[in-house]
């Protein structure tokens, strides 16, 4: 399914397909077993053009996405959409100069996004927060979570582009945001907007990569890890729990057992000389 190296998005039992080598307003959902069950053009009637860069499933079961856009004025701005279960785009908001990469929904029907203000770095006014709440019918509730407290870097701004160096998840209580490359975990009560942080103790592995990042209903977190093994010189795969305690400063990774593995290269057929 990587079409053009599109990696597709998994998001409470679905993959979400952002369909850029075709259309890139156009995201597909599959369910868990592979069967197409979504197709819908995230296209709000006062858009001109539009690019999505993530998706996500809601809990009704219909599409969630955000991106860039084009308006029929000229304007450009950032973009919430989401579909009913038949792929029509019933709601939609727009961010202004706030550039969303990453989306979730909670359980009140609001929506979580990651992003950052495409302002940032010319205008003193301009937000420098990097995890915004959002509500379909009131817009803008809210903005956590400074550039800075991630990285002091001057390419920090790469820690939110990637969807490998960051993770956005909303669960019952909870919105959950990992930032790998910067080592951090961190968590919004859902309830009262508190933030609680955690520096993420990294495993033993050299170049170590998280290509997936999951929060379950019950609240247990889990990270799927690639890296080069400093104790046996190997290339490992592995899926591990994040153990973020209340009341601690530091995040452990515990490997889960039967899930570390070691790809195997295959043996050099003999010569014939």
């Amino acid at each position: 399914m990587c079409v053009h190296c599109i990696v597709p998005q998994w998001d409470r039992g679905y993959i979400l397909h952002l369909e850029i080598d075709k259309d890139p307003a156009v995201v597909t959902m599959y369910d868990r077993d592979g069967k197409k069950v979504l197709e819908a053009r995230m296209a709000p009637p006062d858009a001109a053009r539009v690019s999505l860069l993530a998706a996500a499933a809601t809990h009704a079961g219909g599409i969630l996405a955000v991106g860039g856009a084009t308006m029929t004025d000229g304007s450009i701005q950032g973009l919430i959409a989401k579909t009913d279960l038949t792929g029509h785009t019933v709601q939609s908001v727009h961010t202004g100069r706030f550039s969303p990469h990453q989306v979730c929904e909670a359980t009140d029907g609001t929506v979580w996004t990651l992003g950052y203000d495409l302002d940032f770095r010319d205008s003193p006014d301009a937000d420098k927060n990097v995890l915004h709440h959002y509500s379909f019918e009131k817009g803008l509730l809210g903005t956590l979570v400074s550039l800075d407290s991630i990285s002091k870097s001057s390419d920090a701004i790469l820690v939110i582009e990637s969807s490998r160096k960051s993770f956005l998840r909303c669960s019952k209580d909870r919105v959950s945001a990992l930032f790998w490359s910067a080592a951090q975990y961190l968590e919004v009560d859902a309830s009262n907007g508190k933030v609680v942080r955690w520096k993420v103790a990294l495993p033993a592995m050299l170049g170590g990569e998280a290509n997936g990042f999951a929060v379950t209903e019950e609240g247990r977190i889990f990270v799927s890890l690639r890296g080069f093994s400093e104790t046996d010189n190997n290339v490992r795969h592995g899926l591990y729990e994040l153990k973020a305690r209340t009341g601690t400063s530091v995040a452990i990774l515990m490997p889960v057992d039967g899930t570390l593995t070691t790809p195997r290269i295959p043996s050099r057929p003999p010569s014939r000389w």
